[in-house]
């Protein structure tokens, strides 16, 4: 399924696609695992923690990627990395008109991710039906669901791709109903759990309502015993957190996530958190939690490690991030050895560069996701 490149013929001409660039670009910032990935799992080769692999170009039929390496104090490519080598990664089948290369690149992560014995995407229809829908805070909306068999009752970020068919959705400026394509957006279940009376699986997913999103009309329209389709599926990366001095960072599309963590935390340290709302009222989100049985034996965890940052619309959301960061660290005796945070793109991108440069941790150890963009 890989080839060298001096295998290949780079005479060919490569992909011809209008989102073809901003597909390479978003890939290779935020999904650098996924390739590794691919190099451990289709070539002899093992990606380190201080080498990079990126796609340099997409072909009809494969990927061509280099791996680079890197100094050890910087997981960023920069002028200072060196590439090791090339490796021409074969698709299934062609790209056409039938298979997509957002369908190829799932296939191979797929495909990959067994061979390795690891969580991944998932394609496939589920069905949840609505039982309630209730305000949990302020601005965060909760769908109270009985949900497939197969639904994770122990994985928090645990994400579905709901398809969102609502008569009130044509009214907003993202859909129209001359759509072909049906509006999808990413939820993660709050939680899961199996009803000790029904025997069924019941889950909550909570939904930030902010101003006549696509998202927060959908929710607020279902009624009780409404039918809701997914139609992907996929595991947070969580694994890493289990041990060591965990930081955790959130706004409100993140919250049902940092919420369920910290319910099943495990890990013998309290993590700290940072969570950032526009409302000051919605972090009573995070004060109204069931805390695991690990976290309730610090009677100050939440008057401790619950920093709160309330954003406007001058907040330079990063560098209220590093100087909370840097109080916390110069108050408690504490050296942050994991990250797992979400948050808008453009946040991310900035975060994780000053969090790299500060921390100086691997790419396994800090997990940083885009869970949405700004329009």
């Amino acid at each position: 399924m890989a080839q060298s490149p001096a295998q290949y013929d780079f005479d060919k001409t490569p992909l011809d696609m209008a989102d073809k660039d901003q597909f390479m670009s978003h890939v290779n910032e935020e999904h650098q695992d996924e390739l590794a990935m691919f190099i451990n799992a289709f070539t002899t080769t093992t990606v380190s923690e201080h080498e990079i692999a990126s796609i340099k170009e997409l072909y009809t039929d494969g990927i061509l990627m280099d791996v680079t390496a890197t100094n050890h104090d910087n997981d960023t490519l920069t002028n200072s990395t060196m590439l090791r080598s090339q490796y021409f990664i074969d698709f299934t089948a062609p790209i056409s008109e039938s298979m997509t290369l957002q369908e190829q690149y799932i296939t191979l992560l797929q495909t990959s991710a067994n061979k390795l014995g690891k969580r991944t995407i998932k394609l496939k229809e589920q069905r949840f039906t609505v039982i309630d829908g209730y305000y949990a805070s302020p601005n965060m909306y909760r769908l109270v669901v009985t949900a497939p068999d197969s639904t994770p009752l122990t994985h928090p970020g645990y994400a579905y791709l709901f398809e969102l068919d609502s008569d009130g959705l044509s009214a907003t400026k993202n859909h129209s109903k001359d759509s072909d394509k049906p509006l999808q957006r990413y939820y993660t279940l709050r939680k899961a759990w199996r009803d000790s009376s029904s025997s069924s699986v019941q889950a909550w997913i909570d939904v930030y309502i902010h101003g006549d999103t696509a998202g927060g009309i959908w929710a607020r329209a279902l009624d009780c015993g409404s039918q809701i389709k997914t139609v992907r599926e996929y595991p947070e990366k969580i694994e890493h957190l289990s041990t060591g001095q965990c930081l955790l960072i959130c706004d409100e599309t993140s919250l049902p996530t940092v919420a369920n963590l910290l319910e099943s935390w495990q890990n013998p340290l309290p993590p700290l958190v940072i969570a950032i709302t526009n409302d000051p009222d919605d972090i009573r989100y995070l004060h109204t939690l069931t805390l695991s049985n690990q976290l309730r034996h610090d009677a100050h965890f939440l008057q401790d490690s619950l920093c709160h940052l309330i954003n406007t619309p001058t907040t330079d959301v990063t560098e209220q991030i590093m100087a909370l960061l840097n109080t916390q660290l110069a108050r408690l005796p504490l050296k942050i050895g994991k990250v797992w945070g979400a948050l808008e793109a453009a946040d991310i991108k900035s975060l994780r560069q000053q969090l790299k440069a500060n921390l100086g941790l691997s790419r396994q150890d800090m997990v940083i996701k885009v869970y949405w963009r700004a329009q």
